[in-house]
């Protein structure tokens, strides 16, 4: 099936989101408890990636970095990268979704991979503010280093969703007069 890349507009130089999350969800009912269920249809990537993040799936690591390498590997903007960072998490996984796949690209591209550059500092989630809230994601991210030389560095994230930590993670480095262009990939984008 593939990928069917989303650019993503925002503060970065270039972005995209390498498919959507969901192609369709139906309400098919609630159940015994009054939650709404739903009948969901997910893209390739995006059922690889909810099973990786949500279902503790390693395994799907791999086949979500094989869908991603020929974008990557025809992405003329990443030429120029010479770092890859992870957008930090709010949320304490076994593993961190993002991390595990800004390594991999990082792996590929034969680039440095900065884990701690960026820290999450908060609890907010952009995902649970309402549109009118969302200046609170402002200060919940912080740089914990400067770059000691030029970087042009790629921003990786797993989802998509309302792009304010993004946004936030981007506001962050461009304080750093080391840092030049900072692109942006997500694997998946959510519709809202």
């Amino acid at each position: 099936m593939g990928i069917n890349p989303i650019t993503l507009s925002g503060n970065w130089d270039e972005g995209f989101a390498l498919d959507n999350h969901v192609i369709s969800s139906i309400p098919i009912g609630e159940d015994v408890y009054g939650h709404m269920q739903f009948d969901t249809t997910r893209s390739e990537m995006g059922e690889l990636l909810f099973h990786f993040k949500y279902r503790n799936k390693y395994d799907n690591l791999q086949p979500i970095i094989s869908l991603a390498k020929p974008f990557l590997m025809g992405w003329n903007a990443l030429e120029i990268i010479n770092s890859v960072l992870p957008v930090p998490s709010a949320t304490d996984r076994l593993y961190q979704p993002a991390f595990e796949i800004a390594r991999e690209i990082a792996n590929i591209m034969g680039v440095v991979y900065f884990e701690t550059v960026l820290q999450k500092i908060s609890p907010v989630k952009a995902k649970d503010l309402a549109a009118n809230q969302k200046q609170l994601i402002s200060g919940t991210i912080v740089k914990t280093q400067e770059a000691k030389k030029k970087h042009d560095m790629l921003l990786v994230d797993d989802l998509y969703q309302t792009g304010s930590t993004l946004t936030e993670c981007v506001n962050v480095l461009r304080q750093d007069p080391n840092i030049g262009k900072i692109y942006v990939l997500t694997m998946t984008k959510t519709k809202r």
